[in-house]
């Protein structure tokens, strides 16, 4: 059986190491020392997977990213990086990344992160750059923020659909309360945690059965129905 392949970009030689060596044994890697170069290789080869640093000569890891993204969306992008600036990281916010590990590189943290990028590709697809096919029966729009359903819309108020559109871009990760509560209300609104567990209540109502997991305590995990 042939491995899965990933694509690690990075132009320091020891973490392309490292990250070969870690991954080497299950997957087949395929390297590049900066983003154009990394854009090459991942149109001849199509990974499955990429893990790159973000900020390298030629070409960054933000703009590689965006390139590839201009018309996939289902390859897995992990970002290795101890940049901490602020710019970088809205500019990769847009991009769908599957995460984010801060150097030195932990062995544990890379292999559980390359591990849930595969369960996320067996459990869904992206059938457009907009469109992300939740089951059967599913789909969701990320340009309009509309839920499908056997091609017709599902009622939502606004804040249900800042709330799935989190969630649908952070697929298989742990979100916590304050992570939704953070990103859906504006400053001057005063939710509580209660508010976001009604909210919930009525959004399982409205998708499939069992696709928003609770982490007891801590928040939410968005779960395949397929």
């Amino acid at each position: 059986m042939q491995k899965p392949t990933i694509l690690v970009v990075d132009d320091e030689s020891i973490n392309i190491e490292i990250v070969s060596e870690i991954l080497s044994k299950d997957y087949n890697i395929k390297i590049a020392k900066n983003g154009k170069t990394g854009y090459e290789i991942y149109k001849k080869y199509k990974p499955e997977i990429i893990v790159s640093d973000i900020n390298m000569p030629v070409m960054d890891g933000i703009e590689m990213a965006s390139k590839i993204r201009e018309d996939d969306f289902n390859t897995k992008i992990i970002f290795i990086t101890s940049h901490t600036d602020l710019e970088y990281l809205l500019k990769a916010s847009t991009l769908k990344l599957t995460r984010y590990i801060l150097k030195p590189i932990d062995k544990e943290e890379l292999i559980n992160s390359v591990n849930n990028a595969f369960e996320e590709l067996k459990n869904y697809k992206i059938v457009s750059n907009n469109l992300l096919q939740i089951d059967r029966n599913y789909l969701w729009n990320f340009e309009t923020l509309e839920l499908i359903k056997l091609g017709e819309t599902v009622t939502l108020t606004p804040k249900e659909r800042k709330i799935l559109n989190y969630m649908f871009s952070h697929l298989g990760k742990l979100i916590t309360y304050d992570d939704i509560l953070y990103e859906v209300w504006d400053d001057y609104e005063v939710p509580s945690k209660q508010t976001l567990k009604t909210m919930i209540t009525n959004l399982r109502k409205k998708t499939p059965k069992e696709l928003i997991h609770n982490i007891y305590g801590i928040g939410y995990k968005i779960l395949t129905t397929s």
